[in-house]
């Protein structure tokens, strides 16, 4: 494990940026720093009160994890790492 950090931006429709956002991760994975990337974007996401949105990311693993989410269920991977289920069910909740 190493130190991590995330950065985020959303955009609106004609691209103009509206919030960035920026965080680390003193102990984790990549996969876990873009977990909480997506995470705190949805957070923005919710209280600004935006719902229709496209969100990009750059990483098919965490795509298919969230869609897997999405309709019910979890990688068997994620059930065994109690901080990434955690970080799963606050996306899930988001969503």
């Amino acid at each position: 494990m190493r130190e991590d950090r995330f950065v985020g931006v959303i955009r609106d429709a004609q691209g103009n940026t509206k919030y960035i956002f920026h965080d680390h991760l003193e102990k984790g994975t990549n996969n876990m720093a873009k977990l909480l990337a997506l995470d705190q974007c949805l957070e923005i996401l919710v209280e600004a009160n935006l719902y229709n949105v496209i969100i990009e990311l750059d990483s098919d693993l965490i795509i298919r994890a969230v869609k897997m989410i999405h309709n019910g269920t979890l990688p068997d991977k994620v059930l065994k790492h109690w901080k990434l289920l955690q970080i799963f069910h606050q996306i899930h909740s988001h969503l």
